[in-house]
C-alpha cells in the first residue's frame, strides 16, 4: 500500500517535471518539447485535478481567442478547436473499439 502511494507520487512529480520542461523546450529550436509534454501528461494521467484544471483553462482561453476581433487570431483559434475536437473524436473511437474488442470475446464465450 505504501509502495503504491510512493510510486503514484513519483509518477506525478516526474510527470509535472516533464510537462513544465517540455513546455520550456517547445519554445526552443529543439523539436522534442512536444513529445516530453505528451510523456508528462501520460505519466500524470487524466484523473489528476491539476491537469483537468489546466485543460479547462486551455479550453476557455481558446474559445475566447476564437471570438477575437483580430481575424488571424480568431482563425488560428478556430483551427485549434477543430483539430482538438477531431483528435478527441479519434481517441473516443479508439477507446470504443478497444473496449468492444475486449467485451466481444467474453460475450461469445458466455453465449456458448
Amino acid at each position: 500500500m505504501m509502495l503504491a502511494q510512493a510510486i503514484r507520487l513519483l509518477r506525478t512529480i516526474i510527470g509535472w517535471i516533464c510537462i513544465i520542461g517540455g513546455l520550456l523546450l517547445s519554445i526552443s529550436p529543439i523539436p522534442f518539447g512536444f513529445l516530453i509534454v505528451i510523456a508528462g501528461i501520460l505519466l500524470v494521467g487524466p484523473r489528476d485535478r491539476g491537469l483537468r484544471r489546466m485543460r479547462a483553462w486551455w479550453n476557455r482561453a481558446i474559445r475566447s481567442l476564437a471570438s477575437s476581433s483580430m481575424p488571424f487570431v480568431a482563425a488560428l483559434a478556430q483551427r485549434i478547436i477543430s483539430f482538438q475536437s477531431s483528435i478527441e473524436q479519434r481517441i473516443r473511437q479508439s477507446m470504443a473499439t478497444r473496449s468492444s474488442s475486449r467485451i466481444a470475446p467474453r460475450r461469445a464465450a458466455a453465449e456458448e
